[in-house]
């Protein structure tokens, strides 16, 4: 009896070993760092992924996770330097650099640094017109960073990136943005038109010129006819001024009768009296 006793307290003092024991194992995986504090003070940061024992009911672990983080700013009011209101939607990534300082400097990094960036985009923002700021978006974002960053040095936290997502306007401004790109877009159309118009003037005066040559009046004229007289069906008339049946001479207007055979010969036997005695 004695005996089966002593087994029974060996066996139940056996097992509550073996249950302090394993409270006194953890795992650290690989994204993270484990804090092992002994009466409330940090006595080291492990690092080392895999299977660790601390004393059990002496010391306690906290994890900091290193993985990176997205912190969504949306919805955020500011004035613009020219005192134009706006709304800005932004992310800020993070990720913790230093378990210690994480654990020991701030209560909750990611509402630290959330309510931090918050407040700096405002003034940012408000040292830029609206122009200015819908022109340099990722200056804005690369200043974000930089002020976010340096405060959040001290906590432990790196912020690798800032964005801005998006800029809403007032309706106003919106509509006032859309007459202004109508009327950029009509003065461009206007200029356009304008310059071709120009460069149309400036060919027919040279081809006003090359037609002042008689050759050059004569093939023309052949062209004329031989365009209007693709139509069999039609008696075409033909109207010509003296000073161009003058510039094309008769051999001009020998040509133009073989093209449209339907000229009365005595049209161009006129034409050619004509011709000769101005000639003359």
């Amino acid at each position: 009896m004695l005996e089966e006793l002593l087994i029974a307290i060996v066996v139940i003092i056996l097992v509550i070993a073996l249950l302090i024991l394993a409270g006194g194992l953890y795992v650290v995986r690989q994204w993270e760092n484990v804090a092992v504090l002994r009466f409330g003070r940090i006595i080291k940061i492990v690092k080392e992924a895999g299977l660790h024992f601390k004393i059990p009911f002496i010391d306690s672990i906290r994890r900091v996770d290193f993985r990176m983080r997205t912190l969504d700013l949306k919805g955020q009011k500011a004035i613009t330097k020219d005192n134009i209101s706006v709304g800005i939607d932004a992310v800020v990534f993070l990720r913790v650099e230093d378990a210690q300082k994480v654990i020991l400097n701030v209560v909750d990094y990611e509402e630290a640094v959330s309510k931090y960036a918050q407040t700096s985009i405002r003034d940012i923002i408000g040292q830029y017109t609206l122009d200015e700021l819908l022109a340099s978006r990722e200056q804005v974002a690369k200043s974000l960073k930089n002020i976010v960053d340096e405060l959040s040095a001290e906590w432990g936290v790196d912020i690798t990136k800032a964005e801005l997502q998006e800029i809403f306007l007032p309706d106003d401004m919106k509509r006032a943005f859309a007459v202004q790109a109508e009327s950029e877009r009509e003065s461009k159309a206007i200029i356009i038109k304008a310059s071709a118009e120009l460069q149309a003037s400036e060919t027919l005066k040279k081809a006003a010129l090359n037609l002042s040559d008689p050759n050059a009046m004569q093939l023309r004229i052949l062209e004329t006819v031989k365009q209007v007289s693709k139509d069999q069906s039609n008696t075409i008339l033909f109207a010509l001024p003296l000073e161009t049946i003058q510039s094309a001479g008769i051999q001009g207007l020998s040509s133009m009768a073989s093209i449209r055979p339907k000229f009365l010969q005595g049209d161009i036997q006129k034409a050619k009296q004509t011709s000769s005695s101005k000639e003359e």
